[in-house]
């Protein structure tokens, strides 16, 4: 019988770590939160703030009970994940278990690899010894995005006219992609002229732009077109050449190897973060939530050991790199690095052994090239400008060549960092080359880029807005919710999107707020470091979001009212203005029945899913809303649809 319990989440990471433990030890998981606020109701006390978590389903309650009788009388570890929500499930579970273990401490795996967990477990602290405050700061985020959806959701559904959802974070996330979509279609192209020739020297044929790469006036560039026309020769009046050293980037954060997976690899960030997770706990990869840049001493020598080895010394610079976050907590932990040292053939090998697939492969090869790069020489070029006259009208050309590859050896993320990749032939000052040809191109200015998932978390990073937590969770909640759809790697905001900011905008201005939002997640760390009580977040997002005397009337709540006023030959005029009596007119006069196209579209859905479909929903608007609504979210969940075909859903759904 074992001696000693650890509690991890899953079930994955319990085999990989028993292994390594041994027969004194059992290894036992969560399976992820165990305890949650309920799903149908609000569970938190306004007046005290008070949470009431419940155990979240039959399964959950038969582990912890389970749990509870292994733990009686021995040693337990609780070593459920080192960041806020790792910590939580395992708060909740030392308050299961404190009565009955006979004495509790907590682990913290940052990798899973045989070294690192005996050592956390010989050296891990009493549980009552470490910082509750993380705990603290979970409870201010669960409560607080709890209070701000329950109270705000319901106000916005009904008085836009539909299903809103708002939240904290993703809330100002749409504000973003809004007015990103809004800038560009308020967007107007201005022409501008670009002034190219083509020059040989020694039949070898480049080009050189006009000094001022775009000229705004047409005639001027007309007029200089004509004067260089004629001439058959350009003469060189300045030569640079210049040295330029290229460092690698640092380490992956959870925000930096999302952006890249999104770029590179095209995985949406939640895939990225599931892949990510696998990886972690197949003892591949160090912990994937993090925020820091770090990396420990022993895995640096480890990495430049295999560098020395596999490339050469000329690859390895006299000193190790190091790298340091933005804020100093971070460094706690260590960036998103390799635990094995070895070739990619190794690591693809390990990929096999672990029973993974292609795709944690690409991953896992992405987290590879970043780690290795990161502790390697700079890259060299060297790179030449050279500026020449034509009837006293400068042009400049640049080139670059790749002198020691460096790092890119391993890493090419930045193809095109060094400028133009055009090759030149020797230029001197002085000299006097051909003129073979001339191009005047006529372009436009074009508007913003729209944000794809990789810019967007860059752009809420910048803004001090979510975790590295909650990025993933983020993206994939504004699509889910039909707030945004993707078009290729962009992301395109739906008309409810318009809809809800529009509405916050005027009566919740706070909650898109990205100051606001930033001085929320910074409280949130004062409250994890102790010097913050949660309970006065909770209070500020509860007062803010029930601080408002009046409630508006839509414009489409009015046009239903009057709509049902002329089908009911009534008068209304004399309670236009007043949101209550409004309701109530609404209330007592709305079509119970559904409409055509919603009947329509739920037979389609229930044909499409193979969901049941009773005949008294049929006949019920609010039965019928709810079934679609179900069906809808089984059918994104369930079945493989691709992000044009949850478009087309989202919209068919408005529409009906």
């Amino acid at each position: 019988m074992a001696k000693k319990l650890v509690i991890v989440e899953s079930p994955k990471k319990a085999k990989e770590i028993q292994k390594f433990l041994g027969k004194d030890y059992l290894v036992k998981a969560t399976v992820g939160h165990f305890k949650d606020l309920p799903e149908k109701e609000m569970g938190v006390d306004l007046k005290t703030f008070e949470p009431s978590f419940v155990i979240k389903s039959p399964k959950h309650k038969k582990m912890l009970s389970e749990i509870k009788k292994l733990a009686k009388d021995k040693e337990v570890y609780i070593a459920t994940d080192p960041d806020r929500e790792g910590y939580a499930i395992g708060y909740f579970m030392y308050e299961e278990l404190k009565k009955k273990a006979k004495d509790i401490k907590r682990a913290e795996f940052h990798e899973i690899t045989e070294k690192h967990i005996k050592e956390v477990i010989k050296n891990a602290p009493e549980f009552e010894k470490t910082n509750f405050g993380l705990f603290n700061a979970f409870l201010g985020r669960r409560v607080g995005d709890r209070v701000v959806g329950y109270t705000l959701s319901p106000n916005a559904s009904k008085e836009i006219g539909g299903r809103f959802s708002v939240g904290r974070v993703q809330s100002p996330a749409v504000r973003l992609v809004v007015e990103r979509e809004k800038e560009i279609k308020e967007f107007k192209p201005t022409p501008y002229y670009v002034l190219t020739v083509f020059l040989e020297k020694d039949s070898f044929k480049f080009t050189a732009g006009y000094e001022k790469a775009k000229i705004e006036d047409k005639e001027k560039a007309e007029k200089i077109f004509e004067e260089i026309k004629p001439e058959k020769k350009a003469k060189v009046v300045k030569v640079e050449k210049k040295e330029v050293k290229q460092k690698p980037k640092p380490p992956f954060t959870t925000s930096t190897l999302q952006q890249a997976a999104s770029s590179n690899l095209k995985f949406a960030p939640e895939k990225t973060m599931m892949l990510a997770q696998d990886l972690f706990e197949s003892g591949l990869i160090t912990y994937h939530r993090t925020d820091s840049v770090r990396i420990s001493k022993e895995a640096v020598a480890g990495i430049r050991d295999f560098i020395k080895n596999e490339f050469g010394s000329e690859y390895l610079p006299t000193r190790a790199r190091t790298y340091k976050s933005k804020n100093t907590q971070a460094d706690a932990h260590e960036a998103i690095r390799i635990t094995n040292f070895v070739n990619l053939e190794k690591q693809k090998n390990l990929i096999k052994q672990k029973g993974l697939t292609d795709d944690h492969f690409k991953l896992l090869k992405l987290i590879y090239e970043r780690t290795i790069a990161s502790q390697m020489q700079d890259a060299i070029f060297e790179r030449t400008t050279a500026v020449f006259e034509i009837k006293k009208h400068k042009f400049k050309t640049t080139g670059s060549i790749l002198k020691f590859e460096g790092y890119k050896k391993v890493y090419m993320e930045e193809e095109n960092e060094q400028g133009e990749k055009q090759l030149l032939p020797p230029l001197e000052k002085g000299e006097v080359v051909d003129k073979i040809d001339q191009k005047l191109e006529e372009k436009w200015t074009k508007p913003p880029a729209r944000y794809s998932e990789a810019t967007l978390i860059k752009k809420l990073e910048e803004l001090g807005i979510g975790r590295p937590s909650t990025y993933a969770s983020i993206m994939k909640t504004i699509k889910d919710r039909g707030y945004v759809i993707k078009q290729g790697m962009s992301l395109v905001p739906t008309e409810n999107a318009f809809h809800l900011i529009d509405y916050l905008d005027k009566h919740y201005k706070w909650v898109i707020d990205y100051d606001f939002t930033k001085r929320m997640e910074e409280f949130l760390d004062f409250v994890e470091q102790n010097k913050k009580n949660w309970k006065e977040f909770v209070k500020e997002l509860y007062e803010k979001s029930t601080n408002r005397k009046t409630k508006a009337i839509s414009k489409k709540m009015l046009n239903y009212a009057l709509d049902l006023a002329k089908k009911h030959n009534r008068d209304i005029s004399d309670i236009l203005d007043n949101p209550e009596e409004l309701s109530k007119f609404i209330e007592a006069h709305k079509e119970t029945k559904p409409s055509e196209k919603q009947i329509a579209y739920a037979k389609s859905l229930a044909e499409k899913t193979g969901i049941e479909l009773p005949e008294d929903v049929l006949e019920d608007k609010e039965k019928i809303k709810k079934w679609i609504n179900k069906a809808k979210k089984e059918a994104m969940k369930t079945y493989q649809l691709s992000e044009k075909q949850k478009a087309l859903l989202i919209k068919t759904d408005k529409n009906s």
